[in-house]
């Protein structure tokens, strides 16, 4: 059987129903907010793994929450899908009025700052108007993608170099003064708090650096779990081999397994 959208709405509908599943009729929007970062991370990881298959699934699993959290508010009398699409659809329109419209537009530069604009002077937005662009930050962002969106909104506002250098620059500057704070420490004075707010500092830098030179820091971060767990394992596999457990290889070998690990992946 092919299925349509309108199927998938109508099993939605079906699963809240008085006899539908118990538990599906038992959630609520605020219930339902794990799974949706849940399933929204669980695509990405099969779109950074390149695997089409689990990116196909994924996604529907992403849009069924779309369907679920949609189902629910109609229930309560709030808004259905199709408000949730007549509304996007509305925006995408509205805010491309070089493909949808007469304007012009060179580049994709210019197709930002217009959607700035255009995107200021909505409803939704104008109501905001004169409050710090600090409101607009989510708080229920990961702490790594927050710090990415403070940066970019501050930068949007002039708040920023024009140039990668002297970000740099103010990278190192941060690492130098977490050293000195890591030289005060002494037997009486751990200086952990100290430490904390510069550690902090040098990684809101870098995530800012992150931007300058063109990519996500949250990504990076995620490459970089990846590839070493992925050396890890190999590492493991190999003391495996070796007949031994890990814990009685010793640093000194564990390098060793380490080296050999990065140059076979």
């Amino acid at each position: 059987m092919k299925y349509t959208f309108k199927d998938l709405v109508d099993i939605m509908a079906r699963l809240r129903s008085e006899n539908g599943c118990p538990w599906d009729r038992q959630q609520t929007t605020h219930s339902l907010l794990p799974y949706l970062v849940e399933e929204s991370c669980e695509f990405i990881d099969a779109a950074q793994d390149g695997d089409k298959e689990h990116m196909c699934e994924e996604l529907g699993d992403v849009l069924f929450q779309v369907i679920f959290h949609s189902q629910v508010c109609k229930e309560q009398g709030d808004f259905t899908i199709e408000d949730v699409i007549q509304g996007l659809c509305e925006k995408m329109v509205r805010r491309h009025p070089h493909v949808f419209g007469d304007a012009k537009v060179d580049t994709a530069n210019d197709v930002s700052r217009r959607w700035e604009r255009i995107k200021a002077q909505e409803k939704n937005n104008l109501k905001h108007a004169g409050e710090s662009i600090m409101d607009k930050v989510s708080k229920s962002m990961p702490t790594l993608a927050r710090s990415q969106d403070i940066i970019r909104r501050v930068a949007k506002v002039g708040f920023d170099w024009g140039e990668a250098a002297p970000v740099f620059d103010k990278a190192q500057e941060e690492f130098a003064e977490f050293r000195a704070e890591m030289e005060k420490i002494s037997p009486e004075n751990a200086n952990v708090d100290r430490l904390e707010d510069e550690f902090g500092d040098i990684m809101f830098s870098l995530v800012n650096v992150a931007r300058h030179c063109g990519f996500n820091a949250n990504i990076a971060l995620q490459r970089a779990n990846n590839k070493f767990e992925k050396r890890f394992r190999e590492v493991e596999r190999r003391v495996k081999e070796q007949g031994k457990e890990i814990k009685d290889v010793g640093l000194e070998g564990l390098q060793k397994l380490w080296k050999e690990a990065k140059l076979s992946s």
